[in-house]
């Protein structure tokens, strides 16, 4: 993936199944963490996460179901012996099942708003500025935790406030009815 730096554009490769608390992520200073985004892509859109709000990001760790929970609560994983629920972001939001593929990782983006969850994407794209981004349109009705943005070029993206996505019902209600 790509890091845009001031100085041009980084090359950065994560191989393996190592934790990657990406390199680049791990050397954000704070100034950097609040005006950068981490861009990922799930569901075939870009996603936008502010540092702080991302966490910590790696390889998707082995993964415990859990039954009688909605389909795109993914399950548990233990990452140094602290429980998190995994929620398949594209199919929370209704556009499908994320495959999961060397390049899926973990966003666990719950830890700072005292949820233990975090999101399942497809792949990271890379590090952004936020600044290259301009407000397209306010938050959706039906979907108030991210808004749609527009990078530089034009391309739409959407820019999540984990905050308010950890308070939706919806968010927080895994279970499924069992049927009588």
């Amino acid at each position: 993936f790509f890091f845009q730096a001031e100085d041009g554009i980084r090359d950065y490769k994560v191989t393996g199944v190592e934790t990657c608390a990406l390199p680049i992520l791990a050397t954000a200073t704070a100034h950097d963490a609040q005006r950068s985004r981490l861009v990922v892509e799930s569901g075939g859109h870009v996603w936008l996460f502010s540092l702080p709000d991302a966490g910590e990001v790696m390889p998707m760790p082995w993964l415990t179901r859990v039954p009688m929970t909605q389909r795109w609560y993914n399950g548990l994983v233990n990452v140094r012996g602290t429980l998190y629920g995994v929620i398949d972001l594209a199919d929370f939001c209704g556009l499908g099942v994320t495959p999961r593929s060397t390049g899926s990782v973990f966003v666990m983006c719950g830890q700072r708003h005292g949820v233990n969850a975090g999101l399942l994407v497809r792949r990271i794209v890379g590090l952004r500025n936020a600044q290259e981004f301009q407000p397209h349109s306010d938050a959706m009705a039906d979907k108030p935790w991210f808004t749609l943005v527009r990078d530089h070029e034009g391309r739409e993206c959407r820019d999540i406030n984990v905050a308010a996505l950890m308070r939706t019902s919806e968010f927080m209600e895994i279970a499924v009815e069992k049927a009588a």
